[in-house]
C-alpha cells in the first residue's frame, strides 16, 4: 500500500468520529522532532478530505508555522497551480473573533490605519480542491513588532461553524512549544514521526504531553518521507 493509500485510510478512520453538534471537526498534527513531514501529512489529509466533500462543503488548512508559510507557499507554486488553479484572496482569516495570533505593539500602516491582529493573517481559497489555506502576512510587520501564539477557544469554535473539517499544521516540539494553544481545542491530535523513531523517548514524551492536557491523541502517523510509505498506529 502506497503513502497516499495509507493516509487515505487514516482520514477515513478519523472522519468516522463525527461531532454530536454537527459542526466541523478540528484535526491537529504535530511531530516531536523537525523534518519528518508533518506539513506534507497535514496537507495530504486536507486534500483527501476536500476531494470527498460534497454540497459546497469546504476544508480549512491552518498553518501555525507562521514563520515559513509552508502550506500557502506550496499552493503558490506553478506546479500546484497547474493542477488546482491560482488561490483566490486574500480574505480575512480572523472571522470576527480574537484569533490565535497576537501582534504587539499595535502600529499604523503607511496610510495611517491601525494594524489590528486581523490584518496579519489572510485566507486564500482553492476552489478546485475545496480548500482554504491561511498565510501570515509578514510584509505588514513593522520594526519592533512581535507575534505571539495565544489561546483562543472562540476562534476555533468559529472555524467549526464555517468549515466541515479543519486541519492544523503545528511546528515540531523541538522548535517551539505551542501545542497547548491548539491540542486542547482540537477534536483529534495526531503525532507524526519517522518509522525508526517509533520507540523513541521524544515520541513517548510528546504523547504524554498531549494527553496530560486532556486532549484527544488519536495515534501516530509513521511517515518515512513524503514520497515513501507511511503507517498508522491508533493510540489507547
Amino acid at each position: 500500500m502506497d503513502n497516499a493509500q495509507n493516509l487515505q485510510s487514516v482520514w477515513q478512520g478519523l472522519s468516522q468520529d463525527k461531532r454530536a453538534d454537527g459542526r466541523g471537526s478540528i484535526y491537529a498534527f504535530v511531530a516531536p522532532t523537525t523534518g519528518v513531514g508533518t506539513s506534507y501529512v497535514t496537507r495530504t489529509m486536507a486534500l483527501l478530505a476536500g476531494a470527498h466533500m460534497r454540497g459546497g462543503k469546504q476544508v480549512l488548512l491552518v498553518d501555525m508555522d507562521i514563520q515559513n508559510n509552508t502550506q500557502s507557499n506550496w499552493f503558490s507554486t506553478p506546479q500546484t497551480q497547474s493542477q488546482y488553479g491560482r488561490p483566490d484572496g486574500p480574505y480575512d482569516a480572523s472571522f470576527g473573533t480574537v484569533p490565535f495570533w497576537r501582534v504587539t505593539p499595535s502600529m499604523v500602516d503607511d496610510f495611517g490605519q491601525n494594524l489590528t491582529d486581523s490584518h496579519f493573517m489572510s485566507l486564500h481559497i482553492v476552489p478546485a480542491a475545496n480548500i482554504a489555506v491561511t498565510r501570515f502576512q509578514w510584509e505588514k510587520f513593522r520594526q519592533g513588532q512581535n507575534v505571539h501564539i495565544q489561546n483562543s477557544r472562540a476562534y476555533w469554535h468559529k472555524l467549526r461553524e464555517c468549515f466541515s473539517a479543519v486541519f492544523v499544521d503545528i511546528p515540531a516540539l523541538d522548535r517551539t512549544d505551542i501545542v497547548s494553544s491548539i491540542c486542547p481545542e482540537a477534536d483529534s491530535s495526531s503525532l507524526v514521526c519517522a518509522p525508526q523513531d517509533a520507540s523513541s523517548r521524544a515520541l513517548g514524551a510528546a504523547y504524554e504531553k498531549i494527553t496530560s492536557m486532556n486532549a484527544q491523541c488519536s495515534g501516530v502517523i509513521f511517515n518515512e518521507t513524503p514520497a515513501q510509505n507511511s503507517g498508522y498506529w491508533s493510540g489507547p
